[in-house]
């Protein structure tokens, strides 16, 4: 039954929400469509929490909101809507949907999702009752059809209609609904959880490119080692990605128990899994932290650095290389990973271990030119973070990342380095010979000038 509902806190509700998004639906409504936010961004506003994104839904179809918003696009064929373009920012707009017509298969998959209906045939076709919710703009309300209010004050997840066939429908679902527990610190209700076991062999009937999507945004999420831990006592890892998970131990079971055991009790958990633990724990906080999008490179090293172990330091250039190739193959070709992130992944792998190595100008001048410094920072950072070894070293290449000198050591400079000295000065005076004596001095620092 449909319920609107006055907001808690209605004044931080509203002055969370974003300037763009209001626009978008307020031009729907003069247009005399129907028009609301909808979906996470109402979710998280009534949570208190900043929305990473805003979706609107509307009656109106994609080509009645293409017309009448010049900076926007249609994009999709399984799922038509509108992104509309404010700079980089988008804000997704869909039609309202119904669900599909039964087609007699037994297969439930959803392979066409572009049957228009009402708000409330919209409401009852989405995942998870807390993301069904809709704000009315001009009456300051949610319109709630499936008691997501409700399960967002007990702090649940659970499907909208039967769990076992919401997620055979799409099989992405399980993926996002680990997410939202994870990233939420909510619980599953026991139905939804127990579909969840059922049909989780099923996420192997979706597409590579959607699973390896959401598969970074878990890692993006700032809750990835709860993600991961979810993903395996679920058995959703070992099925999307048993290649990888098999690293970790004689078979996917075996390496799925030690990297749920690093992340449960680690103080029985095995080296290479207690080590991507950390580095999980450590992607966590700078996420949080920073707020920044790390590149997909940084994330799949992330993933494999744990399984190098030793060799990430001690193996020849060569033998690293090859090693780090051997490993990420068969995980690779199995998730559809593109070779842009796999060759970044390799090069941050490989610079990592020259970046930890006694520092020295002409690495340090080699290293810095390449494109994939700024990542190869990062993972650095990380790893520092994760091991709690070689700060030294990461506050140098910071250093050298915001062009900051290297400060002085405190010790009275060697013989050697006194006549390299003197012998510097004797070729800048000869360069300059009859120039103005200023013309001899160093160019001023930032700060000096």
């Amino acid at each position: 039954m449909s319920q609107s509902e006055p907001t808690p806190s209605m004044e931080g509700f509203v002055s969370g929400m974003d300037g763009d998004a209001l626009r978008v639906v307020r031009r729907l409504l003069s247009a005399g469509h129907e028009a609301y936010l909808v979906g996470g961004c109402v979710r998280d506003l009534y949570l208190g929490r900043p929305p990473k994104d805003f979706d609107v839904a509307t009656s109106a179809t994609p080509e009645a909101i293409r017309k009448l918003f010049r900076n926007s696009r249609i994009i999709g064929r399984r799922f038509k809507l509108v992104h509309v373009f404010f700079g980089h920012k988008i804000i997704e707009t869909s039609t309202f949907r119904t669900t599909p017509p039964d087609t007699g298969n037994e297969d439930l998959l959803i392979t066409h999702d572009n049957e228009w209906g009402t708000i409330e045939d919209d409401a009852r076709r989405r995942d998870f009752t807390i993301n069904g919710l809709f704000y009315d703009v001009e009456n300051e309300r949610i319109v709630d059809f499936v008691d997501g209010i409700s399960d967002l004050e007990s702090r649940i997840i659970r499907t909208i209609g039967e769990p076992a066939t919401r997620f055979r429908e799409d099989p992405v679902r399980m993926i996002r609904a680990i997410k939202f527990a994870a990233r939420l610190g909510f619980h599953f209700e026991p139905a939804t959880w127990q579909a969840l076991l059922e049909v989780a062999p099923d996420i192997t009937k979706c597409s590579k490119a959607r699973v390896l999507e959401e598969i970074y945004k878990l890692l993006r999420s700032g809750s990835s080692l709860e993600c991961f831990a979810l993903l395996l006592e679920s058995g959703l890892l070992q099925a999307t990605m048993p290649h990888y998970v098999a690293l970790f131990g004689r078979d996917p079971e075996d390496g799925g128990e030690a990297i749920l055991q690093a992340i449960r009790q680690p103080d029985e958990a095995s080296p290479e899994a207690l080590t991507l633990a950390r580095f999980l724990a450590a992607l966590d906080d700078y996420t949080l932290q920073t707020r920044q999008i790390v590149a997909n490179g940084v994330l799949q090293a992330v993933l494999f650095a744990p399984v190098l172990g030793d060799a990430l330091t001690t193996a020849s250039r060569d033998g690293l290389d090859r090693h780090i190739d051997a490993l990420m193959a068969p995980v690779s070709m199995a998730l559809g990973i593109a070779r842009r992130d796999r060759e970044l992944a390799r090069q941050i792998l490989m610079a990592h271990r020259r970046m930890i190595e006694p520092f020295n100008r002409r690495r340090r001048a080699s290293i810095a030119q390449r494109q994939y410094f700024h990542d190869a920072l990062i993972f650095l950072g990380l790893a520092v973070s994760a091991s709690g070894d070689r700060g030294r070293e990461l506050e140098r290449w910071r250093r050298l990342a915001d062009g900051s000198p290297e400060p002085e050591s405190g010790r009275a400079p060697s013989a050697p380095e006194k006549a390299g000295k003197r012998n510097r000065r004797k070729r800048n005076h000869r360069r300059v010979k009859g120039a103005p004596a200023s013309a001899a001095r160093p160019p001023a620092a930032a700060s000096d000038r």
